[in-house]
């Protein structure tokens, strides 16, 4: 088998040749000079001479339309704040920020802050979307139907879809729709208050995201991605109730699922924590994959993963602070050992959610993957 039918297999519960191993790798990752890729083709060309299962990835890309912004940095009571005005044709939005030092300078590069940004939601001083009269600006932000998105994205595909085939992996898109937007959108105590005492203002903000992400999902179903990879980092009860998710999250899953069935390709959930209390609500949105569900930071040990979602493949089963970041190569080599005697050889993608960061010492990679050789 190659990569992509070994995935696309697992994850279907169909016993593969052998069972597959996955890391992502942090942009910045340059351990010992290894991982020096600059391009997509080139981290794919390396995965491929390394022998390493991954995949190839497209974005749910939504570009605003008649949408121009003003970012200015300057000193309000002694501290650096950042003021951006989002001028649309129907409202002007007004945000602020603490503008820290420790931001990610990754993110600053171009002419102003987008909102996918986890670097917001502490910062927030004052936040975008405060009446009603604001929502108005959100079929210009994320207008439904963009042909420029259209033909991008066409073109893309073909690139990708390209570079996949070549090299034996599965091409992905990775849908970025739901309530990890709030996070972005609000501080995260007035993003859960909100939720709870203004569900329609809410409804609004995630109708007209999850409307624009699922045209973009039509279009590359219909091209032909082997699967989706849903971001769903936030809902979690870490930080909603099993009831918001059930209002606000749980809708608009299924309805991915089962456009992505419909196509008959495969739906991959991503979940770090959080995920004990709501294991049976997300079992029964018939997804195929859960990845990630950190097995230390989170509130299940790989076994209870297994029993709370015994139809579901676990892309997974590794934490990256817990067993790559903070502990030693011989608590590495035991996690994988676990996960593969609990899963055994079918429904397990050994791997973990977050990338592998620069500051993980490589030896417990090195550890990780050779208990992975010598058991898959």
């Amino acid at each position: 088998m190659n990569s992509s039918e070994r995935i696309l297999n697992t994850i279907r519960g169909i016993e593969a040749d052998r069972v597959p191993f996955t890391i992502s790798w942090n942009e910045t990752q340059r351990l010992h000079g290894m991982l020096s890729w600059k391009n997509e083709r080139e981290r794919v060309e390396y995965a491929a001479r390394m022998g390493w299962d991954t995949h190839v990835r497209m974005n749910s890309t939504v570009t605003p339309i008649g949408v121009s912004v003003k970012q200015t940095v300057g000193v309000k009571n002694g501290k650096r704040i950042m003021t951006q005005l989002w001028e649309t044709p129907s409202a002007t939005l007004v945000e602020e920020l603490n503008f820290t030092e420790n931001w990610d300078e990754s993110e600053l590069r171009g002419a102003y802050l987008g909102f996918e940004s986890d670097f917001r939601t502490t910062r927030y001083i004052e936040y975008p979307f405060k009446n009603e009269s604001d929502l108005n600006a959100l079929r210009h932000i994320f207008p439904p139907d963009n042909p420029y998105d259209t033909e991008q994205l066409i073109e893309s595909y073909k690139i990708k879809r390209a570079l996949a085939d070549e090299f034996g992996y599965p091409l992905f898109l990775y849908l970025d729709s739901g309530m990890d937007w709030l996070f972005w959108f609000y501080p995260l105590e007035e993003a859960v208050c909100r939720a709870i005492d203004e569900p329609e203002y809410i409804f609004k903000i995630l109708g007209a995201i999850n409307g624009a992400k699922k045209k973009r999902l039509e279009l590359l179903l219909s091209l032909g991605v082997d699967g989706v990879i849903r971001r769903g980092w936030y809902e979690c009860t870490d930080m909603w109730s099993p009831h918001l998710l059930n209002k606000f999250a749980w809708p608009a899953i299924a309805e991915e699922v089962r456009m992505t069935h419909e196509a008959g390709k495969v739906f991959v959930y991503t979940l770090d924590t959080g995920a004990k209390a709501i294991a049976a609500d997300v079992a029964a949105l018939g997804i195929d994959c859960v990845l990630g569900l950190d097995p230390v930071r989170g509130d299940m040990t790989v076994r209870e993963i297994r029993d709370a979602l015994p139809d579901v493949t676990l892309w997974g089963g590794l934490s990256g602070p817990g067993h790559f970041g903070a502990d030693s190569p011989e608590t590495a080599a035991r996690a994988v050992e676990e996960a593969m005697s609990v899963y055994g050889k079918k429904r397990l993608i050994l791997g973990m959610a977050a990338s592998y960061r620069h500051y993980y010492p490589w030896e417990n990679y090195l550890a990780a993957e050779e208990a992975w050789k010598r058991l898959r």
